[in-house]
């Protein structure tokens, strides 16, 4: 027999009744006091926050009441994070070169951080088998005193060697910090000296700009006692430089250009041309030379230039127009003088100067296929024009310099520019070589 229910009442219920009519509920621990009764939260080691109504309920909190402190937590840092270098150093020098000759390494320093950088020091130390202007020194310093941010340095560092093999450069960037040197960045760069069968020779410019040309003469010598048979010159270029006048015979391919050149025999010399267009911007842009022969292993070149971009609104370029020049010719230098910008220039002077090499003999200037009267001041092999007083958007201005080949050897004529523009001169270098008359 199943019990009745209780009789519900139509009177409210007490609070005690009310309480106990609610369900039967598993004990737990709350941060809430019952009500009518006061207890005190748990202790904290973090400050009230400012604003935070005291009533609020705490936040949790973990074992021992302590929040986590955060320097105990463990630094992870990923394996790819590299610290950039403030401080650049590139280094460019010939991969192989013939015993005797000289090997010529370009450094340029650079400043890619923020903040200025002083008392740099530069040390380029070298093996005992390289020399270095006849001394017997093997380890050449020069301080920097300061680099501004952006800024670089060049220098460069000729040596030679009589002794075949590899040798090594070591170039190092330090800080001088009281009496000690704190190493910022270094490089080592080596060369290979080998004894040639065929001595090759490039001669061409270190710098041109985007869209000028550069002109390179090879000269080949035979200083054996055989004949060479079947004689090939291989050329090969990188892409920033397009081949636009080639002396006759060459084959040209993709990338390279062919010369073949029969039966080379013993103390024969032969001279190729070459003229390219500097299409594009390029730090270091070369061309690599290779001469072999049936009966002879394969002996090799190479040299490079820096294409950079026309700096201003004035473009200088220099061409000679007879390469390689005997000993007693005269030849030509055309100096072109270009404004590339939308408003003219005022005062463009050029000054011109010639190796010991070399003699001036006359000068013109000429624009629009009409001579100037711009008077010139020839002091020694140093040439100085007069200011043209305004060049106009578009125009040109083209130096004719004659010069008479003296001694054989390399030869270079250097051209500085000056404008209202900048009291900073534009300078470009054109070399020549000059061959010894034929008797």
């Amino acid at each position: 027999m199943s019990q009745a229910p209780p009789a519900i009442s139509s009177r409210p219920a007490t609070p005690d009744q009310r309480q106990a009519l609610r369900p039967a509920a598993p004990e737990k621990r709350t941060n809430r006091p019952p009500p009518g009764e006061s207890q005190a939260l748990p202790k904290s080691n973090a400050p009230l926050a400012a604003g935070r109504d005291p009533d609020e309920p705490p936040q949790p909190v973990v074992a021992d009441n302590r929040l986590p402190k955060v320097e105990s937590l463990p630094k992870i840092i990923p394996d790819e994070v590299t610290v950039p270098q403030l401080v650049e150093l590139t280094v460019d020098g010939p991969s192989r070169r013939p015993v005797g000759a000289e090997a010529t390494f370009q450094l340029a320093i650079r400043n890619a951080g923020d903040r200025p950088q002083d008392d740099l020091v530069v040390r380029c130390r070298f093996d005992e088998t390289l020399n270095f202007e006849k001394s017997e020194k093997h380890e050449v310093v020069r301080r920097l005193d300061r680099l501004a941010p952006g800024d670089s340095r060049s220098m460069a560092l000729t040596l030679s060697s009589p002794v075949a093999g590899s040798h090594c450069c070591w170039f190092t960037v330090a800080r001088l910090e009281g009496d000690e040197e704190i190493e910022v960045i270094s490089r080592q760069v080596c060369v290979e000296y080998a004894v040639r069968q065929i001595e090759v020779e490039i001669t061409g410019p270190s710098q041109r700009t985007e869209g000028s040309r550069a002109e390179f003469n090879v000269s080949l010598s035979n200083p054996s006692h055989k004949s060479i048979v079947d004689a090939q010159v291989v050329v090969s270029f990188d892409k920033a430089l397009v081949p636009k006048e080639l002396s006759t015979g060459a084959e040209q391919r993709a990338g390279t250009l062919v010369w073949r050149l029969g039966t080379l025999e013993p103390d024969e010399t032969v001279q190729l041309q070459m003229e390219f267009e500097c299409k594009s911007q390029a730090h270091r842009a070369c061309l690599s030379v290779e001469v072999k022969g049936t009966n002879c292993s394969g002996d090799f070149d190479e040299a490079c230039l820096e294409i950079v971009p026309v700096r201003g609104t004035l473009d200088l370029r220099i061409s000679d127009e007879s390469d390689p020049l005997k000993v007693g010719q005269t030849g030509t230098y055309r100096v072109t003088v270009e404004n590339i910008g939308l408003q003219a220039v005022r005062r463009v002077a050029l000054e011109a100067l010639a190796s010991p090499n070399l003699r001036i003999r006359s000068a013109v200037v000429r624009a629009a296929a009409a001579d100037l009267p711009l008077r010139h001041k020839l002091d020694g092999n140093q040439l100085l024009f007069d200011a043209e007083e305004q060049l106009e958007p578009g125009a040109h201005l083209v130096y004719l310099i004659e010069v008479e080949a003296l001694r054989a050897g390399r030869a270079d004529l250097r051209a500085s520019l000056t404008s209202a523009l900048s009291s900073t001169p534009i300078t470009t270098i054109e070399p020549t070589t000059i061959v010894e008359s034929e008797k």
